[in-house]
């Protein structure tokens, strides 16, 4: 790739690439894109009209692990497998909040508590902060300090586990989740074995990888077939 060095995954020349690859490993984005398609058709079935909160709150869980799921498909076919795994976290993330409320709608008040608690914690640190501060109008100031003075008892963290357990997915949690935030998503030491060249001791690599792209793959599929089964027919 002739460009590469200078465009990066910019490069124009990666097209030739991502061919090459959708030709080695059809079988495996033959499978994992079936899966995307029967999802697809999971939203299709969706009927208008009035529906609860927590169902119309649970679909959209459902979209944004679909679409995460499709996007770490985009990604992997660029070779560029970290940046997929770290779409799969947020599908598989997605997944636990969808079938958490889709089964149990009581929970979505969990989910309003949670976001204000995040709504919280940023506008404290945003006052803590003295030189973002200095750039917030006055009327923007009234807005962030009633909404910290609006919680006179503190929201309660709902977090991924929790959705994950009331989803009857923890298995997920301590497999997927954990592992794709260990080796991707996060910024830890494991996650940087993806920026160095498996050939040789210590040589950094800058390019297209598909050394784990089968396994990528098989893992953006069991996501949406675990969707499928937990969520499809509960949206209508």
């Amino acid at each position: 790739m002739e460009d590469f060095s200078a465009k990066g995954f910019l490069s124009a020349s990666l097209a030739t690439q991502r061919a090459l690859a959708r030709e080695q490993f059809k079988d495996e984005f033959r499978e994992c894109e079936q899966w995307s398609d029967r999802a697809m058709a999971s939203l299709g079935a969706l009927t208008p009209g009035d529906k609860q909160l927590s169902t119309v709150v649970a679909a959209a869980y459902w979209m944004r692990c679909i679409r995460a799921c499709q996007g770490g498909i985009l990604l992997a076919e660029r070779g560029m497998i970290p940046d997929a795994l770290t779409l799969a976290r947020s599908a598989v993330e997605s997944l636990f909040h969808a079938v958490a409320v889709i089964d149990k709608p009581e929970l979505l008040e969990r989910l309003i508590e949670h976001d204000m608690l995040e709504r919280i914690k940023q506008a404290r640190g945003i006052m803590s902060v003295a030189s973002i501060m200095n750039h917030v109008a006055p009327d923007a100031r009234v807005g962030i300090e009633a909404l910290i003075s609006a919680a006179a008892e503190k929201p309660r963290q709902w977090a991924a586990y929790d959705a994950a357990k009331e989803a009857g997915l923890v298995e997920l949690y301590e497999t997927m989740f954990r592992g794709f935030s260990r080796s991707a998503a996060h910024s830890t030491l494991t996650a940087l074995d993806h920026e160095f060249d498996q050939s040789s001791v210590g040589d950094l690599e800058f390019g297209p990888n598909y050394e784990h792209l089968s396994w990528t793959l098989e893992m953006l599929g069991i996501c949406l077939r675990v969707g499928i089964e937990r969520i499809a027919g509960k949206l209508e």
